[in-house]
């Protein structure tokens, strides 16, 4: 009896990890939008503009240089640590940080020519 009460105990918080991980995600990824510049989206848009040109290189680049600045905003700013960075909590942040700074781009340039964002 107190096996199947340890293995459910287990199982309940080995199910419940990723959905915390998550929640820390997008904390850290929101924390990071709030503290994100135009500096930040001027990257993205060279980052997207290289990228549709095939400049693999150049975009490579810019890219280290956006998530250098994305990582020193998350552990100055949103409390992550060392330890965090490489983990799958961090690299789904970075991806959420990402999509946003992204539809900022796009959201402007449909707004520079004149077509609704729906």
């Amino acid at each position: 009896m107190i096996r199947t009460l340890c293995l459910g105990t287990a199982a309940v918080f080995l199910t419940a990890a990723p959905a915390m991980a998550e929640s820390r995600s997008e904390q850290v990824a929101n924390c990071m939008i709030r503290n994100s510049s135009e500096e930040d989206v001027a990257q993205m848009k060279q980052l997207m503009l290289l990228a549709l040109q095939e400049k693999k290189s150049e975009a490579t680049g810019v890219l280290g240089g956006l998530m250098l600045k994305a990582g020193l905003s998350a552990s100055g700013n949103c409390g992550v640590t060392y330890g965090e960075m490489g983990t799958p909590m961090f690299e789904y942040a970075l991806r959420l940080y990402g999509e946003h700074l992204g539809t900022v781009v796009m959201e402007r340039s449909l707004s520079f020519m004149d077509l609704p964002m729906q």
